[in-house]
């Protein structure tokens, strides 16, 4: 029999989520109309013409080859971090498999729904692979911390694009600029959970509560950087995947002939801007805004056309979409899982985990 403070506390918890899942529809809606008038704008003064034949004359060989990378650049990164969860789960075999198909269930959600909710969709269904009904909430809350050190880890890699980009490009301090923002966010995320470590013993209550909550979530994932083992693996193999991204980027500019124009330092430049314009995505994918990234880039900097740099950013994203069904699909069929499953699920976990030890819990969780 439910009691009628229990069942209180369900429906307390399910309006903050209900909410927020409103206010994110709202901003979604919003988003896309914005875009979608931009993009028609954009699309009347470039002409469409111009930008089918663009796309029309990619080399299906050339674009094979990119898909092929952009697989083997998430393999890479679960490679990354199995290591930061091998380092975090000691006392467990961590396999690569699930871990895979976390990674490419959580790339599949980011595809398909704005707000990063693929982070933690990948966390949810990483701890429903590490047998998360044992001990529920402390296990997803170690995963949590494991997918916060290599977003570190992503971070410092994309500090190197960035510089890489400066030292290739005649143009730019659109670039410089980007780099330095980029660089004073880390920056500013490691001083605020080091003070959060200091202030944290001074608090009480239910604030203190979920505070320690969060710290020992981020010790959990950092412990990688204490392995001498585990760090060097976590580090290059992160860095051969925005290496295999940055020669698939590289692929489709020799898809549409470009290389000559446009060459690695323009890859780098466009993986570079995709990547900082998509840390808060407001569309599904980051529709229009990566368009608008390669056009900023190619044509802006690198002196093609237009219509040709609209082309590219199409194919590229069309690339990555691929890479997201061809790996995220099946993963969800071995999971046994349905898309709407892990949808449902990661939104109350991002509105809910940061201030609960034991996160939501999770129906299709594992005994």
């Amino acid at each position: 029999m439910t009691t009628a403070p229990a069942e209180a506390r369900r429906r307390t918890a399910r309006g903050p989520t209900t909410a927020l899942m409103r206010a994110r529809l709202v901003a979604t809606v919003a988003a896309l109309t914005a875009t979608t008038a931009g993009g028609m704008v954009g699309v009347h003064r470039i002409g469409v013409r111009p930008i089918v034949d663009g796309v029309a004359a990619a080399n299906p060989a050339w674009v094979l080859v990119a898909v092929s990378l952009m697989c083997l650049a998430m393999g890479a990164r679960a490679l990354s971090w199995r290591a930061i969860l091998s380092a975090a789960f000691p006392e467990m075999r961590v396999r690569l498999s699930p871990v895979l198909r976390a990674t490419s269930i959580g790339v599949l959600v980011s595809a398909t729904v704005p707000g990063r909710i693929g982070e933690p969709a990948r966390a949810l269904v990483m701890a429903r692979n590490l047998r998360a009904g044992r001990a529920r909430g402390g296990v997803l809350a170690l995963v949590l911390g494991t997918i916060i050190a290599q977003t570190i880890l992503n971070l410092a890699a994309l500090m190197a694009l960035g510089g890489l980009t400066v030292a290739t490009s005649s143009v730019h301090i659109g670039f410089r600029s980007l780099a330095g923002l980029g660089a004073a966010a880390l920056v500013v995320a490691l001083l605020v959970a080091v003070a959060a470590a200091r202030v944290a013993p001074r608090l009480r209550g239910r604030l203190a509560h979920r505070v320690d909550a969060a710290l020992r979530s981020l010790r959990a994932g950092f412990v990688v950087f204490e392995s001498w083992r585990r760090a060097p693996e976590a580090i290059i193999t992160l860095l051969v995947a925005w290496a295999l991204q940055l020669l698939s980027c590289y692929a489709l500019l020799a898809a549409l002939g470009f290389e000559h124009d446009a060459g690695l330092g323009a890859a780098a430049a466009v993986l570079f801007a995709v990547n900082v314009t998509a840390a808060i995505p407001v569309t599904p994918s980051n529709l229009g805004v990566f368009q608008a990234a390669c056009i900023a880039v190619l044509a802006g900097a690198y002196g093609l056309r237009s219509a040709d740099a609209l082309a590219y950013g199409i194919v590229l994203q069309a690339v990555e979409m691929a890479t997201a069904v061809a790996m995220g699909a099946p993963a969800l069929l071995r999971e046994g899982l349905r898309w709407s499953d892990v949808h449902r699920a990661a939104p109350a976990l991002a509105a809910d985990a940061a201030g609960r030890a034991g996160g939501p819990r999770v129906a299709w969780d594992r005994p």
